[in-house]
């Protein structure tokens, strides 16, 4: 896999050049690992498969201007996705209402968005609720300060259900 992110719709045939690419938000609490690494993850897929798609990550509680942790960067990197560079950034209205779909890592974290902002209430889901149809009071768990075997472990559930979202987004074009 390459980059997390490209610029695939622009003078792709079939595609016209005002195309305006889906915008996707992965919201975390900190924004230094699981959202970070979703956007990576989504951005190599969507490449990939050639889905229209633009990733962004945001936290309900960032800590801003951090880079991605480095254990959620090496353990992105162990699957052949490398990220770009990140700095973490506060989730905030303006963003909601600018993306197409927000997709959070837990329950708790689609609850404080939907409170943020009612006009977005409706683009608000978990991820694993949203690609995989998994109930929404199951989530994502933290890797933040644990173990790499705690990264991998988020690395695989993110990826294994992120692989179902590029799909579904690919076939609803």
């Amino acid at each position: 896999m390459r980059s997390a992110t490209g610029d695939r719709a622009q003078g792709v045939i079939g595609v016209p050049d005002d195309y305006q690419k889906r915008k996707v938000l992965f919201v975390c609490t900190a924004n230094v690992c699981r959202s970070p690494m979703a956007e990576a993850i989504f951005g190599a897929l969507a490449e990939e498969m050639d889905v229209a798609c633009e990733p962004c990550s945001a936290g309900t509680a960032a800590l801003v201007d951090e880079p991605i942790a480095s254990s959620a960067r090496a353990a992105l990197e162990e699957i052949g996705v490398y990220p770009d560079r990140h700095r973490a950034r506060q989730v905030d209205g303006a963003m909601l209402e600018e993306a197409d779909l927000v997709l959070a890592m837990t329950p708790q974290h689609a609850a404080a968005l939907r409170r943020l902002s009612e006009s977005s209430r409706s683009k608000v889901h978990t991820l694993l609720g949203y690609a995989s149809g998994v109930p929404d009071s199951e989530g994502v768990p933290d890797p933040y300060g644990q173990s790499m075997t705690a990264h991998r472990a988020s690395v695989r559930q993110l990826f294994e259900s992120i692989s179902v979202l590029v799909e579904r987004l690919g076939r609803e074009r």
